[in-house]
Order: structure tokens, then C-alpha cells, then sequence
């Protein structure tokens, strides 16, 4: 059986490309993913190759005996191990117009590489585009475009040349980019795909980042994004709306701390330490408000600090009033501090 060796799904473009080909027409294959905060990183994936020459980059194919890097590569070399999957069209000129766009996608699209770097969890923040990218944008605009006469892919059903541009597509979401509206069709269909689903399912499930690499530098602007800390807000928010604090707690470390001038009413003591501790704290504070509702405001979040904070509007049984938290959250995502400040009372 065929293994593919990847990088973490939540930004490795290149990656995708042959994971989604192979996932999407239905070739068995093995994966190990490598994830890129390893100390020995060149070495990890020379390793998971079996000592094969190849670059110290992600994918790679293993076949037996044999080790293809390159995303191309490992493209052509599937379609000769197995003719009829599907990876090329079967109509030579479409076949021709297949491999024309990898090799395009291959080597271009520079500039929207680099201004909007592959994320599948950034939640559609707009981006202003420098020129050249812009410039790019209307080229893939007119790619994805013309796939309403072929079948709705690229070169009729989907291949290789709609493997290579999914990462394209997405990013496109990721950043709110504008498209036409066939286009856009193109981009939203392509992110339905199941393998699509499959891979975006998977990203969002990777949390083994450590809290710093080798080199002494943090994860955190690759892990924990502004995005990521107004997602983890809104979902604090909408956890306890429903009051769900099964919900709320699993969005706190187990060792988590939590400083609230309102505990030292229910537990008798205002900073409380540990989820069961927070659970006590939170259970008797839910039984004494019958209604409650938070409507959230904003989520700043401070890289350097790895901090957010959080303001709202809270209406607690009729009460209203502005709120503001502040979280410390470790590379994994969990809340490791918290601290409650408290406004006045709103009319």
C-alpha cells in the first residue's frame, strides 16, 4: 500500500494536494504526518521515507522500494502505477489542459502564497491584496471560472488539476477573497468535497504543538491566531448561553486558574484553581441565576503575551452589565488564567 508522508493539515498546502487527489478518487494509502515543530525535522521525514534520498520537505510517496517528493511528481507517478484512477483526464485535451495548470499552479501564484499564507482554520478576515496579487487573483478568478463548462472541475471530473488548486480555493475563503460568481460557485464546491471535509475535520483536531520549538522561539503566532482567539470566545459565549459547562470547562486547561471577584461568594474565595474547583464554582453560580445571556463584543488577542481579552455584555436574570475577561491560553488552545473585571450596571 501507498503511505504519503504530510506535514500538519492546518498549513500545509502542499501537502493537500496529493493527500485530497488520492483521498478523493479513492487510492488506499497510509499517512504519517510529521508534524513541523519537530526538533529533527529533515531527519523525521528522511526517516518515515525509509532512509530514501529525498529533500527534507513534505509529501512524499512511498512505494516499496521507492520515495517520490514533489507534489508533480507524485502526481505522475500515481497515474503510472495506476492508469485508469483517474488522476489526468482521459481526453488528451483535456489531459493536456490538466497538467498545463499544475504546472502553473506549481510555479506561480507567488504573491498570493506569500500575502495570505495557507491557514484552513482562519475564519474569512478580509485582506487588502497588494497589486501583483491582485493580479493573480483574476487569473485564478478565470480558472476557476471556467470549470461551469467542464463537468463543474477544471478539466471535466475532478483530477489532478482540482487537487493542486484546492489549497488555492480555500484560501480564497480563508481571506474573504473577491471572485466572480462563477468562480465562487467552483471554490464552494471544492470545499464540500468529503476529502475536503475530511481534511478540514482533521486540522482543527491538531492541538500536539508544543509550547516552544527548538530554537526557543513560541508557536504561538502559528497556533494561536487572532482568529482562532476570537473563535475561542465566541464559543465561550455561546457555551454559556446554552449553559452548557461541560462545554465551557473543556475550553480550559485541567490545571487552569480563574480569578473572579463574584466566587468569593459561592466558593468563598475569589481565585479558584482546577477544573474541579472551577466546575464547584461555576455549577453553584449557574443554580443561583436562573437567566443568563452574554452577547459578545470583541476578542483582542496579544501574541507576545499569548493573552486575550474579552469584553461582552452580560444580562444575568435582568441585570445588565459590561464585562471584560482576560485569558493566558497555551499553544494547544486551552485557558490556562483567567480574570473577570466587572463594569457598571447597564440601563
Amino acid at each position: 500500500m501507498f503511505k504519503l508522508i504530510i506535514g500538519n493539515k492546518r498549513l500545509s498546502s502542499w501537502s493537500m494536494r496529493p493527500w485530497l487527489l488520492m483521498k478523493q478518487l479513492g487510492i488506499p494509502f497510509e499517512e504519517e504526518v510529521v508534524p513541523f515543530w519537530h526538533p529533527d525535522w529533515t531527519g523525521r521525514v528522511r526517516a518515515a521515507a525509509g532512509g530514501a534520498p529525498v529533500p527534507g520537505t513534505v509529501p512524499i510517496l512511498v512505494d516499496g522500494a521507492l520515495a517520490v517528493g514533489d507534489s508533480l511528481a507524485i502526481a505522475e507517478t500515481l497515474a503510472e502505477r495506476l492508469p485508469g484512477a483517474g488522476i489526468w483526464p482521459p481526453a488528451p485535451d483535456r489531459r493536456a489542459l490538466a497538467r498545463a495548470l499544475c504546472a502553473e499552479m506549481h510555479a506561480s501564484f507567488a504573491a498570493i502564497r506569500l500575502e495570505c499564507s495557507f491557514d484552513v482554520l482562519r475564519s474569512a478576515q478580509p485582506k487588502v491584496l497588494t497589486a501583483a496579487a491582485v493580479g493573480q487573483l483574476a487569473r485564478a478568478d478565470a480558472i476557476f471560472a471556467a470549470s461551469d463548462t467542464r463537468q463543474g472541475f477544471l478539466c471535466g471530473g475532478f483530477s489532478a488539476a482540482d487537487a493542486f488548486f484546492a489549497p488555492l480555493a480555500l484560501r480564497t475563503l480563508q481571506y474573504a477573497l473577491p471572485l466572480s460568481a462563477a468562480a465562487e460557485s467552483y471554490v464552494r464546491r471544492i470545499a464540500q468535497l468529503p476529502a475536503v471535509q475530511e481534511w478540514i475535520a482533521a486540522a482543527a483536531g491538531e492541538r500536539e504543538w508544543p509550547m516552544q520549538g527548538p530554537n526557543g522561539r513560541n508557536y504561538f503566532a502559528a497556533v494561536i491566531t487572532a482568529d482562532d482567539a476570537a473563535r475561542l470566545a465566541q464559543a465561550w459565549v455561546a457555551a454559556w448561553n446554552r449553559r452548557d459547562l461541560d462545554a465551557v470547562l473543556a475550553l480550559f486547561a485541567e490545571d487552569a486558574a480563574f480569578v473572579s471577584p463574584k466566587a468569593e461568594s459561592f466558593v468563598g474565595r475569589a481565585r479558584v484553581e482546577g477544573k474541579p474547583a472551577l466546575r464547584e464554582y461555576w455549577t453553584k453560580a449557574l443554580a443561583a441565576i436562573p437567566s443568563l445571556e452574554f452577547r459578545f463584543e470583541a476578542a483582542d488577542w496579544d501574541p507576545a503575551r499569548s493573552a486575550i481579552v474579552v469584553t461582552y455584555q452580560a444580562d444575568l436574570a435582568g441585570r445588565r452589565a459590561r464585562a471584560v475577561e482576560r485569558w493566558l491560553v497555551r499553544a494547544d488552545g486551552r485557558i490556562t488564567y483567567g480574570e473577570a473585571f466587572y463594569g457598571a450596571a447597564a440601563p
